[in-house]
């Protein structure tokens, strides 16, 4: 701001050298102090724009990195869901229709039923044309 004071000051004594008229350098200052305040209240018409944009982008990044959370914890929930070895299935006794919970392990063809004690042959494919044949 001082180099603007240092030039409005060369500017307003090279009127006064210049202008031999009070009431004609009057004038001419009242010009330049209104060209001067229109210059102030653009610039502080553009920051106030730039204020608001910043907030926007402030607001928006927020909203971004909320987004960003959720989403990373999403993937570390199907991540967790990946890497457990133990998988629990359904298996309904086809002697006795008692439905119970068992581990998954594609090694085991065969499981007993924890109700009437029968022996289930365990087909971990889930081919439903081994069924039709």
């Amino acid at each position: 701001m001082s180099k603007m004071n240092e030039t409005y000051k060369k500017i307003i004594e090279t009127l006064e050298k210049n202008i031999k008229e009070e009431e004609q350098f009057y004038l001419a200052k009242e010009q330049i102090d209104n060209i001067i305040k229109d210059i102030v209240e653009d610039y502080d018409t553009m920051f106030e724009r730039y204020d608001e944009k910043i907030r926007y982008l402030e607001e928006s990044q927020a909203e971004s990195i909320k987004k960003i959370d959720n989403l990373e914890n999403r993937v570390k929930y199907f991540e967790r869901l990946l890497e457990m070895e133990d998988y629990d299935i359904f298996v309904t006794c086809p002697y006795c229709n008692y439905e119970f919970q068992t581990d998954y392990d594609e090694d085991i063809n065969e499981i007993p039923c924890p109700e009437c004690g029968r022996i289930i042959e365990i087909d971990w494919s889930d081919n439903e044309e081994d069924d039709e044949d």
